[in-house]
């Protein structure tokens, strides 16, 4: 797989992920909420770019992760599992594509597809309608799968009893679902709420 030429949404979502790192461990709120806000505008940017007018591309083989040399919305389906998805968009984004990954699991008996990402030592599950054509999934159907994913992952913060839990959980899921809005601004809010409470 080819590296594409660094772009500045490629040097501000680097620079921004290891400003996160730091600001985390300093307990810097401040300093974290405004690398958020840079790699939120840096990804909002990089998925734009995903949806380049191309169907979506589904890939059931190593063979089909090793051909891809384009930015887009790429769907791992079985027998690849969640853990290539992850490995895969990692590797994209190490390597300055513009893409987004997700991945589906075998149909339920009930007929609703399940779509699955990794976060840190966590599993997030979820179902979907089946797309009417699995072959060729339309670009709606995908997104809805991101943004599916992408709300239990806020939603779970609920039952968390500090912001402390609550931020740790949002920022190991950031790689579970980058391309999801939502999950920035719950980051973003959770860092209002400790700055409050530490002022």
């Amino acid at each position: 797989m080819p590296r594409r030429k660094m772009t500045q949404w490629f040097k501000d979502s680097r620079a921004s992920k290891i400003k996160i790192t730091r600001a985390r461990k300093n307990g810097d709120w401040a300093i974290l909420q405004s690398a958020t806000s840079v790699l939120q505008h840096a990804n909002k940017q990089r998925f734009s770019l995903s949806k380049n007018g191309r169907r979506v591309q589904v890939l059931e083989t190593y063979e089909d992760i090793d051909e891809i040399k384009d930015n887009g919305r790429y769907l791992v389906c079985p027998p690849l599992v969640a853990r290539n998805a992850g490995d895969l968009q990692i590797s994209l984004d190490e390597r300055g594509f513009s893409a987004v990954v997700l991945c589906r699991e075998p149909k339920t008996q009930l007929g609703l597809c399940p779509v699955v990402t990794l976060g840190d030592n966590t599993t997030v599950r979820s179902q979907i309608k089946e797309p009417t054509n699995p072959i060729k999934p339309t670009a709606g159907w995908f997104d809805s799968g991101i943004d599916e994913l992408g709300q239990i992952i806020v939603e779970k913060t609920n039952t968390f009893a500090t912001n402390d839990r609550k931020l740790d959980y949002l920022l190991g899921h950031l790689c579970a679902v980058p391309a999801y809005d939502g999950l920035y601004v719950a980051i973003i809010t959770t860092c209002d709420a400790l700055i409050e409470t530490s002022g």
